[in-house]
């Protein structure tokens, strides 16, 4: 991983959401040390500490999202069923009234 750029505004480095992703995910995935990942960085490690347990306590918003588009995909079947479910009653009606004229038409022979 290339140095990540520090960017200071006061006296506080600033850290993109990339930058802190980044970070978190070398720890968790590539069992990379804290120390070590500060070390390289410059980030605290008590505040690589943090991100991690921002990262893991967002999880479950993740999934949130995840199962929200699943909904919302499957409320657009269910809505385009509907829709051909009242198109074929409308045909179903139509075809109704027909039989019923051409009964009274041929009944009146």
């Amino acid at each position: 991983m290339a140095q990540m750029k520090e960017r200071k505004t006061g006296t506080h480095r600033r850290w993109t959401a990339e930058e802190k992703a980044e970070i978190v995910r070398r720890h968790l995935q590539e069992g990379m040390s804290i120390a070590n990942l500060a070390e390289e960085t410059g980030a605290a490690p008590g505040q690589i500490y943090r991100w991690c347990k921002e990262g893991l306590e967002g999880l479950e918003s993740v999934f949130l999202r995840s199962n929200q588009r699943e909904r919302r995909a499957a409320d657009k079947v269910l809505t385009a069923r509907d829709t051909r479910i009242r198109q074929l009653q409308e045909v179903v009606t139509e075809l109704s009234e027909e039989v019923l004229r051409l009964k009274k038409t041929n009944g009146a022979r």
